[in-house]
């Protein structure tokens, strides 16, 4: 440790000597940042302040039945072409003169010069012609609510004869109906329903316990909540 001591001093020395000679070029300076080791340090230094905008004005109440607006756009060069209506005077000449290629959409209330309402210009526009629905949902489809004594006979024998290609989903989605009608009108017959049982008793047999455990503590909670008890 003594030895340690005395040949401290003598290695600095021999240390700046050598990074003070031409020789030896001089590294970069790295400055040391302190970073936040703990939580709480942490949490001090991400306790940021609301923008201004977003504090209510003392005098205003919170409980206003109409409230406030807050517009905070973000940091750009100011435009007139992206100034919103709402910020906009009755009386603005951009009201008038807007660029129609621009600011004409669907989702866009066309304003008429004749008259000051908006909501009465924008339902007396005709509608736009929307793109189609990527992914049509069985919700939004329209469903046919008066099928006929022959719709559900004939539903019944599709389902008879071939119940595999014949499903519920695919009834539905051919007869126009819920999935719950077509299960009030016709069933599985036997045979198929025990495949069906069959299949699943084997992928169950693959389960490992955290699985089957997952799927009983599934099981108990929809039936307490069926119950009211959740």
């Amino acid at each position: 440790m003594e030895l340690r001591m005395l040949t401290r001093p003598a290695a600095q020395c021999c240390l700046s000597s050598a990074r003070s000679s031409p020789l030896f070029p001089q590294p970069i300076h790295m400055t040391s940042r302190r970073a936040k080791s703990t939580a709480g340090r942490m949490k001090r230094a991400l306790n940021i302040q609301p923008h201004p905008s977003f504090l209510v004005a003392s005098g205003s109440s919170d409980k206003a039945p109409g409230g406030h607006i807050i517009f905070n756009p973000p940091s750009s060069a100011p435009s007139i072409y992206h100034t919103p209506f709402k910020f906009l005077p009755k009386n603005d000449p951009r009201r008038r003169a807007n660029l129609p290629s621009l600011f004409d959409s669907s989702t866009t209330i066309s304003y008429s010069r004749s008259t000051s309402n908006p909501a009465s210009s924008s339902s007396s526009s005709p509608p736009t012609d929307l793109p189609p629905v990527l992914h049509p949902s069985y919700a939004h489809a329209e469903k046919l609510h008066n099928l006929t004594e022959s719709d559900v006979a004939s539903m019944r024998a599709l389902r008879a004869a071939d119940p595999a290609a014949n499903s519920v989903a695919a009834l539905a989605r051919r007869f126009g109906c819920s999935h719950l009608f077509v299960l009030m009108c016709c069933q599985a017959p036997a045979d198929h329903a025990a495949r069906r049982r069959e299949g699943l008793e084997r992928v169950k047999a693959r389960w490992g316990p955290v699985r089957a455990r997952a799927r009983e503590d599934r099981q108990r909670r929809r039936e307490l909540l069926f119950r009211g008890e959740i």
